[in-house]
């Protein structure tokens, strides 16, 4: 059967004027290019949607009207009729939570400099709430940008930023241009409280124009950061000789790349797809910083769903590296700037940043130039249980890897599954008899200072088993995991105690972590 159309072409309608009302703080000339109708064209309602669109691509407005006035009638010119409504120029944002977990760092303790409480490298089992309270200021000088003040208060956190943003710089979709600048007090490592003065300017590059050669998966950022970073000398649980160095205030600077690529379904709580983050950071003298070193840090998060989405197995590897340059004390990677792994959203057989080298004297962490760590999760179906519905689910994992003191280090360890000459690490070292105090560590130096003959190159690993209560915002997290083969090692300095040389002892990471928090681990 043959079906033959017959088509009438109706009399071609133009567009006699674009009138656009209800900017009150809006400067028209920053929405006039969203605007793809003009004067003399070709009526076209395609091309209306299109500027209904662009216009709220500006998040400026809260509301898009658009009309043809008369639409019925006989006229060849018409006016096409758009109605803003403008969004509040001023927004409020706060919150709160909390983090509960083993290994917590503690506050105020005792150490060489300084009285307080007992501590131990290991944290102690505590819960760390913050509150959190922004406000932003849009459609600054009636165009789209926007400046913000966001602060951060918690027992491990204190910090305030000011953040100035331009989506679209100089009206292109594909860049947006970031000003940052704030102050943060926070200990993430039981070792030692930071402060951080910095100031950043980032170009964020977006590939949405059709026939671009990378797609709207991908996004490059270029940026340029500018800090100083100090750890409190009467915080600091390491080596005495140590602590004058490694509490100095140090100048970091220099310029960055990121690439990121992202094909998730959902970067809440992923069914399929990959993440991928790549960066790079250069802090050399050139740019006035006193610590030069170059950082690279990878990972690469895959996801693969089966049995119609029902189950999921997860993985994530993340690799990082830092190599030092310079001499002298430049050559020093400050503590807050090296390397760790452990907590809820990283090597979960160690407490928070608690993985890899430590204090040859003390047993605290220290933080490396080399990072490999990998996480595997299967994800299961959430059953239908009473009161509860199908909100729950279970979660298997397997996490491994560790911290290392040269990133070398990192793949010659990939199959020890032990941790190598542990008897090394039994040996106690008696206090010099004239001076009273530790002689120095006999180990080789490092980026990250002197080492003791206690090594920590091999493969942690740590399965575990996780809850999953998933609610609008994403899942409330609970982990267990148990560490197959915790690290030992030497305690000869315990400022907790009067005399910091008495009672020396062979110390060990807890077997067992719990961590729980809001979010999937990746």
């Amino acid at each position: 059967m043959d079906v033959v159309f017959h088509i009438t072409e109706g009399k071609q309608i133009f567009v006699r004027n674009v009138l656009l009302t209800g900017l009150h703080y809006t400067r028209p000339d920053t929405v006039a290019h969203a605007i793809t109708l003009h004067p003399g064209d070709p009526l076209d309602e395609s091309a209306l949607q299109q500027t209904q669109r662009n216009l709220y691509e500006f998040a400026l407005f809260n509301e898009i009207n658009a009309a043809v006035e008369n639409p019925n009638g006989g006229e060849t010119y018409k006016t096409i009729l758009l109605q803003a409504v403008e969004a509040r120029r001023w927004t409020l944002t706060y919150g709160a939570g909390f983090e509960a977990q083993t290994g917590t760092p503690q506050n105020n303790c005792k150490g060489y400099i300084a009285t307080g409480v007992s501590c131990s490298p290991g944290g102690r089992t505590g819960v760390s709430p913050r509150v959190l309270l922004a406000v932003t200021r849009n459609n600054l000088f009636g165009r789209e940008q926007s400046a913000s003040i966001q602060g951060t208060y918690g027992l491990l956190e204190q910090k305030v930023d000011f953040i100035f943003q331009n989506p679209h710089f100089h009206g292109n979709k594909n860049f947006g241009l970031t000003f940052t600048g704030g102050y943060a007090n926070s200990q993430d490592v039981t070792t030692y409280v930071a402060s951080k003065l910095d100031g950043g300017l980032r170009l964020t590059e977006n590939f949405n124009t059709p026939g671009s050669i990378l797609s709207r998966a991908n996004t490059f950022i270029y940026e340029f950061d500018f800090r100083r970073v100090k750890v409190a000398g009467d915080t600091l649980q390491v080596f005495p000789k140590e602590i004058p160095l490694l509490a100095s205030a140090v100048v970091v600077g220099g310029p960055g790349f990121t690439w990121l690529r992202d094909t998730r379904d959902s970067p809440i709580d992923a069914h399929r797809g990959t993440y991928t983050s790549f960066q790079e950071f250069l802090s050399t003298s050139s740019f006035g910083a006193q610590a030069e070193f170059n950082r690279i840090d990878l990972s690469n998060s895959s996801f693969y769903g089966f049995d119609k989405n029902r189950f999921v197995l997860a993985r994530n590897t993340r690799y990082g590296q830092e190599r030092a340059f310079g001499s002298g004390s430049s050559e020093l990677l400050p503590l807050p700037e090296r390397l760790y792994a452990g907590g809820a959203n990283s090597l979960r057989g160690f407490s928070i940043n608690a993985a890899g080298p430590r204090d040859p004297d003390t047993g605290y962490p220290i933080g490396g130039a080399g990072a490999v760590v990998n996480s595997t999760e299967l994800r299961l179906p959430p059953p239908t249980l009473p009161y509860f519905g199908n909100t729950v689910s279970l979660v298997l994992f397997h996490d491994m890897g560790n911290v290392f003191t040269n990133a070398g280090d990192a793949w010659v360890s990939a199959l020890r599954v032990r941790q190598p000459d542990r008897d090394v690490c039994k040996l106690l070292t008696s206090p010099d008899q004239n001076t009273k105090y530790e002689p120095p560590p006999d180990g080789p130096p490092t980026s990250t200072g002197p080492q003791g003959k206690c090594s920590f190159n091999y493969f942690s690993h740590a399965p575990g088993l996780g809850v999953r209560y998933h609610t609008p915002v994403g899942p409330i997290r609970l982990d267990f995991s148990y560490n197959l083969n915790p690290p030992i090692y030497p305690v000869n300095v315990n400022y907790s105690q009067s005399t910091p040389t008495d009672n020396q002892h062979v110390g060990e990471a807890s077997h067992f972590n719990f961590f729980f928090s809001l979010g999937q681990t990746f």
